[in-house]
């Protein structure tokens, strides 16, 4: 009864994951029509405001009491910002003045409340920088608008990211289940070994060079990636990856929660990106001159 209940669990989690990648596959490739496009940023900023609402109710099974409106507002609004900044230079300032009204309303919105504020300032603080700057930066990474590096194909470069990213995740499962015996993190997750950490590493590694052998036989002056900076980027991405998703497994552990939320099949949002918060800032900065 025990199998059967993991098999159908497997089997949902599986169909879900599909589909979503799918759904994400389709708004990507046609994610340069202007319609998609701002499907694309109103869809990154409403994910962007769930994760937020889950990380709010982590704080909150904490004792705390973020100001969780404000804080999704911000998210949103830094977000969407982020996209307007790099697609109009002459508003290229808009998102560090969102995080700077961000940061001042945070303030504000305990000045009748002062109970616990430092602790509530610094969580809706860290938490706008935890999720919705990665989230911007996945948005800069698909639309590479600054004429510095607008040759570059902003969807190779996403699809970069979030298959090295989670080739990591998929890596590490099955090393773990085929040879995994030494814990990495007990106190985190239990299930996850060291052979695991080093099955995930290496796959990183060799997808990311299959995309730099692939980039040079078919010349794609769109998504340039030499066998070296491949190599050190997917090493690179192989590692944060994997921090990321201890992170939220030790925020998860201290909120004392198994999943970020409840949706059927992939628990929360966080869940997902957990290791996408850690690597797309890498990527931005690594396709920025």
């Amino acid at each position: 009864m025990l199998n059967l209940r993991k098999m159908n669990d497997l089997s949902q989690r599986l169909l879900l994951s599909g589909t979503a990648i799918i759904i994400v596959a389709l708004l990507i490739f046609f994610s340069y029509h202007p319609i998609v496009n701002i499907l694309l940023v109103l869809t990154i900023a409403t994910i962007t405001g769930v994760a937020i609402w889950e990380y709010a109710q982590m704080a909150k099974s904490k004792g705390l009491q973020p100001a969780s409106k404000l804080m999704i507002a911000v998210a949103v609004f830094e977000v969407i910002a982020f996209y307007i900044s790099s697609a109009y230079p002459e508003f290229s300032k808009l998102a560090l003045l969102i995080i700077i009204l961000g940061f001042i309303s945070f303030f504000i919105a305990h000045f009748k409340e002062t109970s616990n504020a430092l602790l509530n300032i610094a969580v809706e603080f860290f938490g706008v920088c935890y999720i919705a700057l990665p989230f911007s930066f996945m948005m800069a990474i698909l639309y590479p608008f600054s004429s510095q590096y607008a040759l570059q194909d902003g969807r190779w470069w996403l699809f970069y990211l979030i298959t090295v990213t989670k080739v990591t995740d998929i890596g590490g499962y099955f090393a773990g289940k085929l040879w995994g015996s030494r814990p990495l993190a007990r106190q985190l997750s239990p299930k996850k070994t060291v052979e695991g950490a080093i099955g995930g590493f290496v796959s990183a590694v060799l997808l990311s060079v299959i995309y730099s052998l692939l980039s040079q036989a078919f010349s794609m002056s769109s998504f340039h990636l030499g066998l070296i900076h491949a190599i050190w980027i997917g090493m690179v991405i192989g590692v944060l990856a994997q921090i990321g998703d201890l992170a939220e497994s030790l925020l998860k552990r201290d909120a004392v929660v198994k999943d970020s939320n409840s949706i059927p099949g992939v628990g929360g949002i966080l869940d997902m990106v957990d290791s996408l918060l850690f690597t797309s800032p890498v990527v931005y900065f690594f396709i920025r001159p």
